[in-house]
């Protein structure tokens, strides 16, 4: 189910942010054509269909996301959305240009920061050189947090490694490039801490 969330709340941010784009150039550039489009009856029930989707999707990603998870990125972000969706509402009804432009920029800032959450590294730099075994990557990665010591817990969309079908190849492709709320770790990974981690994931099927 989270997995499902998270695409949802994908479209919907991406929609959201492609909807207020095009309401900030019909307002800076004065297109009344663009304007009386995106006042139609159909379009604002468009637009409130997305933003409740976009916000209650957030919502549910966030409740279910584990605390350790929940950066500094991830707040501001969070405040910068909260505090767009007022300014762009009085800004786009008052024709303001001022405040929509400021709620835009916030909008897309807060995307911005939402993916450099999901790219950064999980693992502390220091722990991961140190680290010899896969069972020390493993934890010094946090994979604990989403796949538990078990590797049965699947939270935030994590698959049970113990039942796990994926062959040696596809294992570590997805541990280098990610998946769903899963960093990738091709940038922080040597080939050999890549093979033993890939080792002690694979270890979970006989568990």
């Amino acid at each position: 189910m989270y997995t499902g969330f998270l695409h949802m709340h994908k479209t919907a941010v991406i929609l959201f942010l492609a909807l207020y784009l095009f309401k900030w150039i019909a307002l800076t550039f004065n297109m009344e054509g663009l304007k009386a489009f995106f006042a139609k009856k159909g379009l604002r029930i468009f637009e409130m269909v997305i933003s409740t989707l976009f916000l209650f999707t957030g919502i549910y990603l966030m409740v279910n996301l584990a605390p350790e998870m929940r950066s500094n990125l991830l707040w501001i972000k969070i405040a910068l959305v909260l505090t767009s969706i007022p300014l762009a509402v009085v800004g786009f009804k008052r024709n303001n240009k001022i405040l929509a432009t400021l709620s835009v920029l916030l909008i897309v800032f807060s995307y911005g920061l939402a993916e450099m959450h999901k790219k950064r590294p999980a693992g502390n730099k220091e722990e991961m050189a140190a680290a010899a075994t896969g069972e020390e990557i493993y934890k010094a990665n946090n994979c604990a947090v989403c796949h538990g010591q078990d590797g049965k817990l699947m939270l935030n969309g994590a698959k049970d490694l113990t039942a796990s079908t994926l062959s040696r190849a596809e294992t570590e492709h997805q541990i280098m490039n990610g998946k769903n709320a899963m960093p990738a770790y091709k940038n922080s990974l040597t080939p050999e801490q890549l093979k033993a981690l890939a080792d002690y994931v694979e270890t979970f099927r006989t568990r």
